[in-house]
């Protein structure tokens, strides 16, 4: 991604593994780019594919050196909103800074969005400020933990 397919950012986004690292725009541009049809299913019934551009989540979470034990990966978006995706979903995930060709920024009301097949339209984080690989035991529910997260960002 570079030049005018530069990702259009008013803040980094940070990735959290082992290490913490914070991309701005740029940084995320210097990275390969692909691309891929996602189908976004809707609360209300609604659904559409589009052709999703970015970066792929496994790269990003690779230049944070990911612990092997990571179970998921903690999505959270500029607002504080949360989700907890399974790291081989989250893995085959895209950081997607354009749709149908066009960024984010110019066609919706806001920058980036995590999407992945299989994640459920609510759950595909826009704006999305923090990618962080966490290790979940085998008895943790991940939609509990999302739930104290937002607990906890509520407070």
């Amino acid at each position: 991604m570079t030049g005018s397919n530069e990702p259009v950012l008013s803040s980094p986004i940070t990735v959290v593994g082992d290490d913490e690292v914070t991309m701005a725009g740029d940084d995320l541009a210097a990275l390969p780019s692909r691309e891929r049809p996602v189908r976004i299913d809707c609360n209300s019934g609604d659904h559409y594919t589009a052709a999703w551009r970015g970066v792929e989540v496994s790269a990003l979470l690779e230049l944070a050196s990911v612990p092997g034990e990571t179970t998921h990966v903690l999505v959270e978006s500029a607002d504080g909103y949360r989700v907890c995706v399974d790291v081989e979903t989250a893995l085959d995930g895209l950081l997607a800074f354009f749709r149908d060709g066009r960024p984010l920024a110019e066609v919706a009301d806001y920058e980036s969005r995590f999407v992945a097949t299989g994640v459920g339209g609510p759950r595909t984080t826009k704006d999305v400020a923090t990618l962080e690989a966490v290790a979940l035991s085998p008895a943790e529910d991940p939609e509990r933990r999302e739930e104290l997260l937002l607990n906890e960002r509520s407070d």
